[in-house]
């Protein structure tokens, strides 16, 4: 079976006839229930959230490229949601230690091989600190891996290119962490230097540079944790350090990149700001416009019975991609939603 690049002149034919796209809607139908038997093991519900929001869910740091879809709803100003974190929160306060989604996200950015401007996530918030949601992610990876592992071997899926050969190992090890700063101290240690971009708000850290990191730390054989990048680069609600206030709690996770594949950030993740004055100091560092749309999720820390809550988001796509080996993560939509062609 032929690997299929994505090409919208003759998509709808190949998803009629190609074996590629049968095996690839098995293999999101498996993700997809593996994220479901997962949480529920954990007596997490599956939340159904909204597909629109008055604010922007997600306002990346200054060191995203990440842009927001306004869209008009009657006289409201709307945004397309980029993440459910934002409705997640509130109900892991009281009611439930842990909740997920598995949704659609929009981000306005160019589209290129590792963005499209609609993409599935995996989320979950919890009760916890960030390394709470580290653990819970690479678990999730880990159980999604054995069952994808399992209907390879069973012939259930089939796929020309792939690197489902690296899951029983990745299974098997807890996957290596380094602070932001031990990557930086490393990349210039080996010369890498210029994968890292110095900013007036932070340092920014190159997909070229995510690799090198797992090749440098792990010899591409797992997935590392990078934590606690500067401040200013990650969203404005994300914990700083309390021993390094210019650094936050937060990790990604980045995958190898084996023989030229997609490698890089899959996962990302972080620990919930808990002051609401922080939150707001944040926001100015951080320039946020429209912060009067956010009351309600200052007002939710001014809470006596507030808990402090972290997060994460797997991108399905990415993770796919690098699963079977691939580059463009439009190579692994049903429909890629892109604003120009590749």
């Amino acid at each position: 079976m032929k690997t299929l690049h994505y090409n919208k002149r003759d998509h709808i034919n190949n998803l009629v006839s190609e074996k590629y796209y049968k095996n690839l809607v098995l293999l999101r139908s498996i993700i997809a229930a593996s994220c479901d038997e997962y949480f529920q093991a954990l007596n997490a519900p599956r939340v159904d959230l909204f597909l629109i929001t008055k604010e922007v869910s997600s306002p990346m740091g200054r060191g995203s490229d990440s842009v927001p879809i306004p869209i008009p709803f009657g006289k409201t100003k709307t945004f397309l949601t980029d993440s459910a974190q934002f409705g997640m929160e509130p109900l892991v306060q009281k009611n439930f230690k842990i909740v997920y989604c598995y949704l659609p996200s929009f981000r306005g950015e160019p589209p290129d091989d590792r963005h499209l401007n609609q993409f599935y996530h995996c989320e979950a918030e919890l009760r916890g600190n960030y390394i709470d949601a580290m653990n819970i992610s690479e678990n999730l990876i880990k159980s999604i891996f054995r069952n994808t592992d399992e209907a390879f071997r069973n012939n259930i899926i089939s796929f020309k290119t792939n690197n489902l050969n690296f899951l029983s190992a990745i299974i098997k090890n807890k996957f290596p962490v380094i602070t932001f700063n031990e990557a930086h101290i490393l990349l210039n240690k080996h010369g890498y230097n210029n994968l890292i971009k110095i900013k007036s708000f932070g340092r920014v850290l190159t997909n070229e540079g995510e690799k090198m990191i797992v090749k440098l730390v792990a010899n591409n054989s797992l997935p590392v944790w990078v934590t606690k990048y500067d401040r200013d680069t990650v969203p404005f609600y994300q914990a700083p350090d309390p021993k390094n206030p210019e650094s936050a709690l937060n990790a990604d996770l980045l995958f190898p990149c084996i023989n030229s594949c997609f490698g890089g950030e899959i996962v990302g993740s972080g620990q919930r700001q808990r002051d609401a004055k922080e939150i707001h100091r944040s926001m100015k560092r951080q320039k946020v416009v429209g912060s009067t749309a956010y009351k309600w999720y200052l007002d939710l820390r001014n809470r006596k019975d507030y808990r402090t809550t972290s997060g994460f988001g797997l991108g399905i796509e990415r993770l796919i991609t690098w699963m079977l080996g691939l580059t463009s993560i439009a190579d692994v939509c049903i429909y890629p939603v892109i604003k120009t062609n590749f």
